[in-house]
């Protein structure tokens, strides 16, 4: 699995109905984010994988780890919180859709999405 295939795997989905405890619950564990331990938290882009890859060539801006391969853009998302009321792999999580900036570091040429940097 590649950076890019990784990134894919753990936060995109499209088209979706996302924005529910039941969509966040199924996800984490068909996209295997629930073993060994349940993710804390994850984010799903529900927009199509051209339009994710666009948001790498918007101009660089600073990574949490200080590297400048960032990029913000607004897209469709849904936020999936552990509640940290079960055990692997049967995770519970509290979903909720909402239309926000996300930061998204690239890599490669053409530049591709492989980290998802910034969930506020």
């Amino acid at each position: 699995e590649t950076m890019y295939e990784r990134f894919l795997r753990q936060h995109v989905d499209f088209p979706a109905t996302g924005g529910t405890n039941l969509y966040c619950n199924t996800m984490m564990q068909r996209r295997g984010m629930t073993t060994p331990s349940c993710k804390q938290f994850n984010t799903f882009i529900h927009e199509d994988n051209s339009t994710i890859d666009t948001i790498c060539i918007t101009r660089n801006i600073l990574c949490k780890n200080g590297m400048m391969n960032c990029h913000a853009g607004v897209v469709n998302v849904t936020d999936c919180r552990d509640t940290g009321r079960t055990r692997p792999p049967n995770c519970s999580y509290q979903g909720r859709a909402s239309t926000r900036r996300v930061v998204i570091a690239c890599n490669g040429n053409p530049p591709l999405p492989v980290h998802l940097d910034s969930y506020l």
